[in-house]
Order: C-alpha cells, then sequence, then structure tokens
C-alpha cells in the first residue's frame, strides 16, 4: 500500500541520518591540525633547551625566553617533560627576569583561512621550584590580510591564572614536576571565522609574576582545527526533500 511504502522510505532515511550523524563524529575527531609541529617534536632539544628566538621553533615565531625542552635535562630530570603521547619535547617559556616587559611569547600565523567554525587548543603546565603562579593566554585571532595583516576582525583567549582571573581554569600553587598528566591544564578556544578572514594567528603568552625568580610555563599539543558541518545535517535535508518528492508524486 501507499501508506507502507512511505513508511518504508522513512525507515531508509532515519538509517541514512544516521550514519550521516556516525560520520559527522568521526570526522570531527580526525580533523587535521593547521599548526606547524603542535607538538614541538620537530626540533631536537638534545639534553637540554634549544633556544628558539631570534627565529622561532619550527614553524613558529617566538620571543624573549623561549626554548624547546627535552625529557632529560640540566634541571636534574624532573620529568617527561610532553603532554603528547611518546613525546619528550615541548615548549618552555621563562623569564624574562624584569619589570617591562615582563612576558615572553609565540605565535604562529595560517593563511588561507576562510569564514566558519574553529578550534584552537593547547595544553599548559605551569612548572616552577617557586611557589608562585605564572600567567599563560592562549589566544586566537581571525585577520581579513594574508600573513595576518589588515583588520583584526576577532579575538578570544583563554588564561590559565589561578589566582586573580575569574575565568581561569585553577591550578596547583604547588610546584609540578611534569611525571603526570595531571599536570597539564587544557586551554580550549572555539570561535567562528567571521565574513571576511583570510588568515588567522594562534598566539601563546607567558607573563611572569615576580621580575627576580621568573618561573617556568610549558606548553605542548598545541592545533588549530576547523570544525566541520556534520553530515548528518546535510543528509537530514537531503532525505526530507526526498520524502517531499515521494508525497507529490503518490498525491499526482
Amino acid at each position: 500500500s501507499i501508506t507502507e511504502d512511505i513508511k518504508m522510505k522513512m525507515t531508509k532515511i532515519v538509517s541514512m541520518i544516521g550514519t550521516g550523524a556516525a560520520i559527522a563524529l568521526f570526522s570531527f575527531g580526525a580533523q587535521a591540525n593547521l599548526l606547524t609541529n603542535g607538538t614541538f617534536e620537530a626540533d631536537n632539544a638534545f639534553a637540554g633547551a634549544v633556544p628558539c628566538t631570534p627565529n622561532g621553533c619550527t614553524g613558529w615565531e617566538a620571543f624573549e625566553s623561549v626554548f624547546t625542552k627535552r625529557t632529560v635535562d640540566q634541571f636534574n630530570n624532573f620529568g617527561p617533560v610532553s603532554h603528547d603521547t611518546g613525546g619528550v619535547n615541548s615548549l618552555q617559556m621563562f623569564g624574562p627576569f624584569q619589570l617591562n616587559p615582563n612576558a615572553a611569547g609565540a605565535f604562529q600565523v595560517v593563511d588561507g583561512i576562510g569564514p566558519g567554525a574553529y578550534q584552537a587548543e593547547a595544553w599548559a603546565m605551569n612548572w616552577a621550584p617557586d611557589t608562585f603562579t605564572n600567567i599563560g593566554i592562549l589566544q586566537l585571532s581571525f585577520w581579513d590580510g594574508a600573513g595576518a595583516t589588515g583588520n583584526n576582525l576577532l579575538q578570544v583567549e583563554v588564561t590559565l591564572d589561578s589566582t586573580t582571573n575569574p575565568l581561569a581554569q585553577d591550578i596547583s600553587l604547588a610546584p609540578q614536576d611534569g611525571a603526570d598528566i595531571s599536570d597539564w591544564t587544557q586551554l580550549l578556544i572555539d570561535a567562528n571565522a567571521p565574513a571576511g578572514t583570510v588568515s588567522a594567528k594562534v598566539f601563546m603568552l607567558h607573563i611572569q609574576t615576580d621580575p627576580v625568580s621568573g618561573g617556568s610555563l610549558f606548553w605542548d599539543d598545541v592545533s588549530l582545527t576547523q570544525v566541520p558541518v556534520p553530515a548528518a545535517v546535510w543528509l537530514f535535508g537531503s532525505g526530507l526533500l526526498g520524502l517531499v518528492g515521494v508525497a507529490r508524486r503518490r498525491k499526482s
């Protein structure tokens, strides 16, 4: 009958929608990192640290005291300095032991970015033999010119600071040795690139809170990914259109 035929077609559509949702979830999890050397494993830190200034680590531009840090170093081999599974390197920022400027940082620009949803992620660890905190900032900005030039269309940031910022993700004031995955704190930004966007900049900043001791902040597994439109949305729309077409043909 016509009714049974329509039910069967609706069952097929629902099945297609379910398959599409699974595809969407899989594609979201498999999105490629748009950044170069987000795990900082491209630079061999040997037995200690390799400075990233003045030319920056591979793929990154850096300023002040920024290094790639390896597990075995001159500071008593204090732990596996990597959030990345199987990794041995991370990015270390410290100092620069003065009041002005009192920050170190690294950034990377990605061209060919269009409007849409993006996610920036980084893992940070506040490590120092001192009992004070360091402020870490992850920032994502979108620009209407190549190379992050022209107009800054949108800028979003999240702060790692357990003392002053109400939006901060809390970290321990006690020294962290990097030996446990729990030593690392996730920083996450979800943002929509406005119309006219052609490039993006991911910026990591360390602000010291003590001009004498300086302190250290580590970064690892930094990524920028585009959030895809779920395939289920497109399949759902095409399924509805197909159902309408079936109904019209039966009516005629």
